[in-house]
Formats: C-alpha cells, structure tokens, sequence
C-alpha cells in the first residue's frame, strides 16, 4: 500500500512535505491520513502529476489548472482537512453534527461555515455569475447510504466535482451507484493507508437524485399511525428504532396502571433528549397529554425531522438544536437564557453509545447529567438503552432512586426520580 498518491521524488510531494511541516502539532491529530490524502489529490492535480482518479498522469494530458478554485468539505469530524486544504484553495464547511462543527471552528478558522447546506444551494444558484469556474465537495464517507444520497442531491447543481473519503474497508458500492446516480464518471483512487477517494466528476444534466425529506408511518397500539419525517443523515431513518418503542410501551403501560404516577402519566412538560426524527416526542406529547413538549439533538438533520414530524401530526413542541450532553447548555451565555427550556415533570433519554465506529458511554453520562439539570423536584426520567451497559448504577448517582421497568434480551428501560427536595 503506498504512503500517498504522488510520486516519491516528485515536486507535487515535496510541495506536500513543506505543507504539513508547518503544523507540526497535527502529527499525531486524529484525521491527519485523510487531510493529507485529500492534499495529495488536489496538489497532484493541480501540478498535471494525477488525473481524475488519483493516479499518475503520466503519459496522458491533464492540465495545470484542474484543481478547485474552491472546496465545499461536509462533514469533516476533526476539522484537520479543512485546516490543511485552506492553504490551498478557498474552504467552506457544513457540519450536521453541532459538536463537529465546533470542532471544525475551531482548528480552521480561515475556513467559512455553512449553516445549511439547502441554504448554499438556494443562494449559490441565485448568484451563479459570481460562482466559482471549479467548485469541488468533500464528503466524509457517512455510515448511512442515505445522508450521502441527500448531500448529493444538494450538491450535485453546484460542483463540478465531488470527491467522497473514507477508510477503505467502509466504502461499500452503495457509494459508488449513488455518485452514478449525479456524475457521468466515477472513480476510485488508489488505497493510501486505510484510506481512499471515491471520485464522482462529468455532473449529469438529467441526474436521477433522491428525494428529501422522506415521509413513513409509524403505527403503534398506544398512538395509532403517525407521520415521519426523516432527513438523509437522521438516525433510524422513517422507523421507529427498537429501543424508542420499548420506552413507549412502557410510558403507556404506567398511563394505564390503576396506580399511575402523575409525573409519567400526566405531565404538564415532555422534554426528549436525542429527538431523532421526532416521532418518540411526537407519541409522548399524544400518551400523556402534556402542555408542553421540547426536543434536543446534537444534528441539523434530527432538528429539521422532528420539527417536519411533529408539524405533519399536528404535535406544536418546540425542536432545538444542542448538545445534549452538555448539562449547562447554553447558561453561561450573555443572555442567560436555556436554549433547553427550563425544567420538565418528564425527560425521555435513549442515548447512543458509539460515535462513529468507537462504543463509548461518555456521551451517555453527559446526557443523565443534563436530565437531572432540567428535572422537576419529583419529576421522572425514562432511560432505555442497551441490557449489557447496565446503566442503573450511573443514573441512581446521577439523578436519583431509579427502578427498572422492563428489560428485554436486548434494551432495559429504567425508570429514575429527582427526589422532591434537592
């Protein structure tokens, strides 16, 4: 496996070489092999060493100026690539993750930010005198083929070329049909490291895109039907995920009880840390008949879900982009204001437990700690997550006296209670 895609003695590699060795601080940075790739691949293209694919031009014509005047990078996790192509050529970013693109912000802040990619397209294609001759995208190979499908479907009108990074072993062929879908040629670059490009250029003039949001129905005993909404990089997509359902089925078995207790069965607020596409929210606000209902989440494209799916139901609550894990989210601002809302009598959690490839249980700690910030004195949360994680211990620390409701082979669904008096 060779160490990059320009040649050894090459001036386009020493060009490379200078490059990064003026940050020797990102030798050991996760995300260095990446941003070096894609360093390689836009050096090696504008020096005429690599054609379109990545490898050699030798022996075939490409030309001096076959590089962007312009890189839109989406989802870069780290922000290194963004540091490291802005000393070649002009850098936006768009980052679904909030967390990510602070991040980005903070380890490039040459770079311009986009807020919404839907937005850029809006606006790119009403000024398109004054748009770049070569604008290129760089998308981080996402786990789900449908957020890739999404930001091509965005970005397709816009560039001229757009290149898709990832490790080697998670580029599947889904990568390769939905460039198909928007560019007349695709191309696969030779394996660096882990890494390599997947290279969609040659924009079709009638693409067959995907359309977004995609709308589903979710049909459970306790609600009936409801409408879903789901952006492309929306976790569970349209369906209801298995531990969401769980946590549902034991909300409305405690509205049923012949003992209920108010703050499960009759609250006046609903708060859903990690709202998804919405339709967990949605079915609690309709089980408990709460007056006011609030859900968070660290991703635009969870945010513009929910907010669809509650408005197709109906459902008025409000959606807030944040990070959950944070407990004093927003407090320490100018304004003094919560962007989360206050306190709640009930807070729904299913936290996740990998980022990206990586299991970790910090992001779900951060989460129960935010729970017990924006509790009621009295108020409950509801916790499902994963049966081998046994977080029981760490919400009764965390928030308080905590019972399990229901366990299955797979998820748990733990019930815990802010005492009355803090």
């Amino acid at each position: 496996m060779p160490a990059s895609l320009l040649a050894p003695d090459s001036a386009a590699l020493r060009t490379r070489d200078d490059l990064l060795a003026q940050m020797p601080w990102a030798a050991d940075a996760p995300g260095l092999a990446q941003a070096r790739l894609l360093a390689d691949y836009v050096i090696g293209r504008r020096a005429g060493e690599l054609d379109v694919s990545g490898r050699s031009s030798e022996g075939t014509f490409s030309a001096p100026s076959d590089a962007p005047d312009e890189v839109i990078l989406v989802d870069d996790a780290h922000g290194l690539q963004a540091r490291v192509l802005s000393e070649l050529t002009a850098v936006r970013t768009y980052n679904d993750r909030l967390d990510e693109a602070r991040a980005v912000a903070a380890e490039a802040p040459g770079a311009e930010p986009i807020a919404d990619l839907v937005d850029l397209g809006d606006a790119q294609r009403t000024e398109s005198a004054g748009a770049p001759a070569e604008l290129w995208a760089v998308i981080d190979a996402p786990k789900a083929t449908h957020a890739l499908a999404e930001a091509i479907t965005v970005l397709h009108p816009l560039v001229t070329t757009l290149i898709v990074i990832g490790r080697s072993d998670a580029m599947s062929r889904a990568v390769n049909k939905e460039l198909a879908r928007a560019f007349g040629r695709v191309d696969v670059s030779p394996g660096v490291g882990k890494n390599r490009l997947i290279i969609g250029s040659r924009p079709l003039t009638s693409p067959s895109l995907t359309r977004f949001p995609r709308t589903g129905v979710i049909d459970t005993p306790a609600t009936g039907p409801l409408t879903v909404s789901a952006h492309g990089a929306c976790f569970s997509g349209t369906k209801a995920d298995e531990g969401s359902s769980l946590l549902l089925t034991a909300l409305a078995e405690a509205a049923a009880s012949p003992d209920p207790v108010p703050a499960l069965t009759r609250p006046a607020s609903v708060l859903d840390l990690g709202a998804g596409n919405g339709w967990l929210l949605t079915a609690a606000m309709a089980v408990t008949g709460a007056d006011r209902g609030t859900g968070v989440d660290v991703s635009k494209a969870a945010v513009a879900s929910a907010s669809e799916t509650a408005e197709a139901n109906g459902t008025v609550v409000d959606i807030v982009l944040a990070d959950a894990a944070e407990a004093d989210n927003g407090r320490s601002d100018d304004s003094g204001v919560d962007p989360l809302g206050g306190a709640y009598d009930l807070i729904l959690l299913n936290p996740p437990f990998h980022h990206g490839t990586a299991i970790e249980t910090d992001t779900a700690a951060g989460m129960m700690r935010t729970a017990a910030a924006h509790l009621t004195p009295g108020g409950r949360v509801l916790t499902v997550f994963n049966s081998h994680l046994r977080y029981r211990e760490r919400l009764e620390d965390l928030i308080g006296p905590s019972e399990q409701l229901v366990r299955t082979a797979k998820f748990t669904v733990v019930e815990s209670r802010l005492p009355d008096q803090r």
